[in-house]
């Protein structure tokens, strides 16, 4: 679903109304205070109220995108593999913690996951959630597997 914001970046208000009993809660949330505290403050002001960090928030929602990458150990070294990009507007649904945790373990299986923030091209934040499920199967590891032999094979030809 594509969301048109004002001129000056904001949430439409319809839209506003549906998500403003989760838009300031969450994980989300808690990953963005920190990037909107720093981009607000200054040293004349100090950190921003809470009601202009919800402000600055609601305007950068929409240029924003997470980035979801899972934990590979390989031997000794530990990498980072990408899962998946979408949009914060794609989010509505995952905007708990609970939410989020039952997504990647239906999508992904057990593993070890990060989501990186980003405001624009710009890194915000990253947090980690693990899904322990013993019961479940690393789902992920055959996404990955495929993802690196498209690479191998975009390589080989020069792509």
């Amino acid at each position: 679903m594509n969301y048109n914001t004002s001129e000056q970046g904001q949430i439409p208000s319809l839209l506003c109304e549906q998500v403003s009993t989760t838009l300031f809660e969450g994980w989300l949330w808690d990953m963005f205070k920190e990037y909107v505290r720093k981009i607000r403050r200054t040293a004349s002001t100090g950190a921003p109220e809470v009601s202009v960090m919800k402000e600055q928030y609601q305007k950068i929602f929409f240029d924003s995108s997470i980035k979801i990458l899972v934990e590979e150990k390989v031997g000794m070294i530990v990498v980072f593999n990408d899962l998946e990009t979408r949009t914060t507007a794609e989010l509505k649904e995952l905007m708990t913690e609970t939410q989020l945790l039952t997504y990647l373990a239906r999508c992904y299986g057990r593993g070890k996951f990060k989501i990186n923030l980003y405001h624009g091209m710009t890194f915000v934040a990253t947090h980690n959630f693990k899904v322990l499920d013993e019961s479940l199967a690393e789902g992920w590891r055959e996404i990955v597997k495929k993802a690196k032999e498209l690479e191998k094979k975009d390589q080989r030809w020069g792509n």
